[in-house]
């Protein structure tokens, strides 16, 4: 079977408040049921199974003994697609002969041919089991376990809220999470218990630290449609901005908040693309406000991360010895403190979930498009290509018409000109997988460079007018304003080069084939 499963993580506290909490409303749920279970998973030591994205593992419910195998899937956006195989058997350990399906019994002993299986660890949870239904034939498993995972001389705390469809729409799986989970700070699980496992045996520290994470490719076929590639492209930004609030959360380096900013950036983009096939929906122009304000959050912090990496720590072996850098330092060091915490208030408010899952919700049903016109419906359905070439040449029109009297542009002006290549940037990217990577290729890396001058422009332009808004009035002083006018002034005479530099690079991008026509 198909399994489909919201994962989240939350604190032990969280989960009693949630295992005593009424159903919401437009739910039932029948009396609870605790199980006490203990997991064995297997592997060779060198975890063949992990690298071939299966897992097998021996399962004690009370009663009886369970083999489960699960292959594919993973965990995205708290949500996991994986074949599942389960199996009563005689004891706790795996017996290949019970797996029903040849094909999956077949793969799993050509993995593990002439190697070692053994137990790598195990887990004890105690797990509370609720069933949610509705008048709609909606059927969710909620399991909510706390417990532990554990090798020969390790163990780590487990606690999580699994939401498993058993039957009716993915949206409600979703609209369960909301309603359970208001007013409750959650995680979107980036790892399982197996995860946390496999880290205990290999030596690693249990708490994943999630690293900052970069768009990922999306992939298109000429099979797909307007509406499937919207709910693609959502998937992808939802999962750029889960995993860099994780890492916000985690660990203290620049570039989750940077990493946040543009999962957040891409997605307004995304929305602002479809409006000619949903216009005024109401769902999206909700969500597009939300991104903007925490986009403006990360914002604050990204640029004086920006402000110290990009702009200072250069000018500082250049510094005469006159000039004293501590108090801009120490200025700089309170206004990212502020940000800081303003920024990580603001990923654990519980308000944030709602933004999430209703994300989820509508990157996986087309929930969103229940009030479109028909006239618009229609353009829903129809193959993503010219939809795409639209685009594209929207996009790069709005380019050409900022770009007017290029030479003569105010720094205002550059700046929104530098905003509308970064758009372009980001249409490119969502419809990479429909186009010929030689085609592309040109076009992409004119844009990539023209892109990054136009981004350290903006960077220079900004510097001065950053510490005048960031940093406290107490702290800029004479000492600081001398430094800032020296690092300034540095900067300045680069900047002039890269305007040059802009200017030619914007030819070049003009005359490399547009290859999306």
């Amino acid at each position: 079977m198909h399994e489909i499963e919201l994962k989240l993580s939350v604190d032990k506290a969280t989960l009693t408040r949630l295992i005593k909490a009424e159903p919401p409303k437009g739910f039932a749920a029948n009396e609870q049921s605790i199980n006490r279970l203990r997991s064995v998973y297997y592997d060779t030591p060198d975890h063949t199974l992990r690298k071939a994205r299966v897992s097998l593992r021996t399962r004690y419910n009370g009663t009886n003994w369970i083999q489960t195998v699960k292959q594919g899937g993973g965990m995205q956006s708290g949500l996991s697609r994986r074949v599942e195989l389960e199996v009563p058997i005689a004891g706790d350990k795996p017996d290949f002969a019970a797996i029903s399906d040849p094909d999956i019994r077949k793969y799993l002993k050509s993995l593990l041919a002439g190697k070692e299986l053994g137990v790598l660890f195990e887990t004890v949870i105690t797990r509370t089991l609720i069933y949610y239904t509705d008048e709609a034939d909606t059927r969710i498993e909620v399991a909510m376990d706390t417990g532990f995972a554990k090798t020969e001389n390790q163990q780590h705390p487990i606690n999580e809220v699994e939401l498993e469809l058993q039957s009716g729409p993915v949206e409600n799986l979703y609209r369960l999470a909301n309603e359970l989970m208001k007013e409750r700070t959650i995680l979107f699980s980036n790892t399982n218990k197996a995860g946390i496992g496999y880290r205990l045996a290999s030596g690693e520290p249990p708490e994943l630290q999630s690293d900052a994470l970069h768009a990922n490719r999306i992939s298109l076929t000429d099979e797909d449609t307007v509406g499937s590639t919207f709910q693609k492209i959502l998937r992808e930004c939802l999962n750029q901005i889960i995993a860099n609030r994780s890492c916000i959360l985690q660990q203290n380096i620049s570039e989750g908040p940077h990493q946040l900013r543009v999962g957040l950036r891409r997605l307004r983009s995304a929305f602002n693309i479809y409006k000619s096939v949903m216009p005024a929906n109401a769902i999206i122009a909700r969500l597009d406000t939300r991104a903007k304000q925490l986009a403006t959050t990360a914002g604050n912090q990204r640029d004086i991360d920006v402000l110290l990496e990009d702009i200072i720590t250069p000018v500082i072996p250049l510094l005469p010895k006159t000039h004293s850098l501590e108090p801009l330092l120490e200025a700089i060091q309170l206004a990212h403190e502020e940000a800081q915490v303003e920024l990580k208030k603001d990923l654990v408010d519980p308000s944030l979930n709602t933004f999430l899952l209703d994300l989820g919700e509508i990157s996986e049903s087309p929930v969103w498009a229940d009030n479109i016109q028909i006239k618009h419906a229609k353009k829903l359905n129809q193959p993503i290509k010219d939809f795409a070439q639209n685009a594209l040449g929207k996009r790069w029109k709005a380019c050409e018409r900022r770009a007017e009297n290029l030479q003569d542009l105010t720094i205002e002006q550059r700046h929104d000109l530098r905003k509308a290549l970064k758009k372009m940037r980001y249409s490119v990217e969502f419809f990479h997988s429909l186009y010929e990577p030689n085609d592309l290729r040109i076009f992409l890396k004119c844009l990539k460079k023209l892109q990054n001058t136009f981004g350290y422009l903006n960077d220079v332009a900004m510097a001065e007018r950053l510490v005048a808004m960031k940093l406290p009035h107490s702290l800029q002083n004479n000492e600081v304003s001398t430094v800032i006018g020296f690092v300034a002034g540095w900067h300045q005479a680069r900047a002039d080069n890269a305007w040059l530099e802009a200017q030619e690079r914007w030819n070049a991008a003009v005359h490399a084939p547009y290859y999306w026509l």
